[in-house]
């Protein structure tokens, strides 16, 4: 037994108001003994969801091709069509049994039922075999907690029992409570066909439901996330950072999908309106989804220029508050020649595709008017304002980071900085020099403070965030600048090249990734880097996998606005106790495709590293965690044991 100190003693009392005898903390240790030797959990990797709901949420429903392939195994006898309705059901299974309701004679429905609620056990059983049985049934609502546990640990073939469950299945038809037990069931499927859910970063921008897949996120049991750019973006507008506010209003209204700020989050653009009426709307700024009326298209052009303006102005003085940053080249409003309709840029002049900036002062071009000022309050005060805004970046933050390090695998989003040789390059906007880890551990304690700060800290961290969206070190960004105002302002698309970090050329180098992994602890053989942020251009023949499988890169293209030139529709990464597998899925169709022609996401998948030999729990991080609460159990019951701690029978 462990030396036991006073401190020790405190934990121990507390560990034994939950097994008050020697007997239940032996009988605790021995489930947990056998648990070990259950199959690893399964992980979901998806990155890069960008705002599109749907797709996600059916990746979520299917666990990316999971369940689809354990029908196939179950029910080998059923036909293909049987099997997409069985499929259809589980994932949505409200709204299919709606439908087939009314399609259907009362009769045939309940048969249809009561062979549906059959294979939904089986499916159950299924998905429940890798886990403590414990765990699944705490899943299970207390309104049909009894039976379902009955059922899913019953077995019809043994002896005297094939009809004593199909009369419990018979009595649930019977009695109209089918359909609830098929979606408990389904439900369940889903939760534990993945154990753990990692989002790679980029829940936001482009999209219209990324505060759907936050409150679906929130959920979720088992989750965490690893930021991403414009996941910093949000997170800092909602901290107050008024130049990332403009940058995520400016996003959306580039891409026509506004749902997000208006209906999800209940942001007031009406300042914003009134403003904008100054500006002459021009080709850039027309979005990049038209909608079918020209008159709604040229007020998102009007409000798109306003915002950018405003955007460009915040920035300017941001970046003058910090010049440590070494952002000035992100500057051009001051370059400007409204005369002679120029710009310069480094040591070129060029011309200005429009020269409209009816509220910028030649003599201090980063002024805001009053006008202005009163349009940034206001904007800034319904973000912050916003409740439920709050709350999902409270999420974020709370289960996010920069990296996670989780069962042998490093996982972040966009990259590590490094110099052209593959060193980890020294950084110094902080005001002290850092790199590689140190760099990320310190960028994950800036966003903490500036979330959930005070005071000067809270603003200094939360000004940081500009950094993270697109300063020349974020291993969020991880480009040398970013070219909006060239994009919008410039034709000469030499101006409109971001330089990457020599990261993203490198890590088709094993090497280098065996050096990033060791950097963080991880000398594995089989030790991975998962990351998203940089498109997988499948199309042109890229592949996910790099540095001989040391590297995978899980940005799939779940934006429609990818979608052209990666060729897929989003990457996912399945890791189970057989190895590490990559899922590519095709387009989602339609919901009425989905519900009425049992459609589903056609996923390929192909093996990243198989296993020599099937992991286990115990070769975990949640392994280890037991192993550790194993050790407690029995120190507390030897504690029982020698009078140390009085047992409560």
């Amino acid at each position: 037994m462990q030396n036991i100190d006073a401190s020790n003693m405190k934990y121990y009392r507390l560990l034994a108001k939950q097994y008050p005898d020697r007997k239940r903390a032996l009988g605790e240790a021995a489930l947990s003994e056998g648990a070990l030797l259950l199959p690893k959990p399964t992980e979901h990797f998806v990155s890069d969801l960008h705002g599109e709901f749907r797709p996600f949420a059916h990746v979520i429903r299917n666990a990316s091709g999971v369940l689809r392939r354990y029908i196939d195994e179950l029910f080998p006898q059923k036909s293909e069509e049987e099997k997409r309705r069985l499929a259809t059901i589980l994932y949505y299974p409200k709204t299919k049994l709606r439908a087939l309701e009314g399609e259907m004679e009362r009769s045939a429905y309940e048969a249809l039922l009561l062979e549906t609620l059959g294979d939904m056990i089986l499916v159950a059983k299924r998905v429940a075999a890798k886990y403590d049985h414990r765990k699944i049934a705490r899943a299970f609502r207390p309104n049909r907690a009894e039976v379902l546990d009955i059922l899913l640990l019953e077995e019809p073939s043994f002896r005297h029992k094939e009809q004593y469950v199909h009369r419990v299945y018979e009595y649930i038809v019977r009695t109209g409570e089918a359909e609830g037990y098929i979606r408990a069931l389904a439900d369940l499927c889903v939760r534990f066909a993945i154990e753990t859910l990692h989002v790679i970063g980029d829940i936001y921008d482009r999209g219209e439901g990324a505060e759907k897949i936050v409150d679906a996120l929130m959920h979720h049991p088992n989750v965490d996330i690893q930021w991403g750019n414009h996941d910093i973006a949000w997170i800092g507008a909602a901290a107050g950072n008024f130049p990332l506010l403009a940058n995520v209003v400016r996003i959306a209204l580039r891409y026509n999908v506004l749902s997000t700020l208006e209906d999800g989050y209940g942001i007031n653009l009406l300042p914003l309106f009134n403003y904008a009426k100054q500006y002459v709307p021009t080709a850039p700024f027309y979005p990049r989804n038209p909608a079918p009326e020209a008159e709604r298209n040229e007020t998102i052009a009007r409000l798109h220029k306003a915002i950018s303006v405003l955007q460009f102005k915040a920035e300017g003085r941001l970046i003058r508050r910090h010049p440590e940053y070494e952002m000035d080249d992100m500057l051009h409003l001051h370059r400007m020649d409204l005369k002679k309709k120029t710009v310069t840029v480094g040591d070129v002049t060029y011309p200005l595709r429009d020269d409209d900036f009816p509220t910028v002062d030649p003599a201090d071009p980063y002024a805001f008017t009053r006008e202005e000022e009163e349009v940034v309050e206001r904007l800034r005060a319904s973000f912050m304002g916003s409740e439920k805004l709050k709350r999902h970046i409270r999420f974020i933050v709370d289960r996010g980071g920069m990296y996670k390090i989780c069962n042998g695998n490093l996982l972040f989003h966009g990259c590590i900085p490094l110099d052209e040789a593959g060193n980890f390059r020294m950084t110094r906007f902080m005001g002290r020099p850092l790199a590689g880890k140190a760099l990320l551990d310190a960028l994950d304690d800036a966003v903490r403070i500036g979330v959930f700060g005070h005071g000067a800290a809270q603003q200094e961290a939360a000004d940081l965030m500009l950094y993270l969206w697109c300063g020349t070190d974020s291993p969020l960004f991880g480009k040398n600048r970013i070219t909006t105002f060239e994009r919008y302002f410039i034709e000469d698309p030499e101006t409109h090249y971001e330089k990457k970090n020599p990261y993203f050329r490198l890590r088709e180098d094993a090497d280098t990734a065996e050096k990033i992994l060791h950097a963080f602890g991880l000398d594995d053989p089989r030790a991975k880097i998962i990351n998203g942020h940089t498109p997988v251009k499948r199309a042109k023949g890229e592949h996910p996998v790099k540095a001989n499988g040391k590297v995978i890169v899980i940005d799939g293209g779940f934006a429609r606005a990818y979608q052209k030139t990666t060729g897929t529709s989003g990457y996912t990464l399945i890791s189970n106790s057989y190895g590490i597998l990559l899922a590519a899925h095709a387009p989602l169709a339609n919901e009425a495709d989905l519900i009425e022609e049992n459609v589903d996401i056609t996923s390929s998948m192909e093996f990243v590293l198989e296993y020599d030999e099937r992991r286990l729990l115990e070769d975990s991080d949640a392994g280890d965690a037991l192993k550790e609460k194993i050790r407690d159990l029995y120190t507390l019951a030897e504690l029982y044991r020698t009078g140390k701690l009085r047992e409560r029978r």
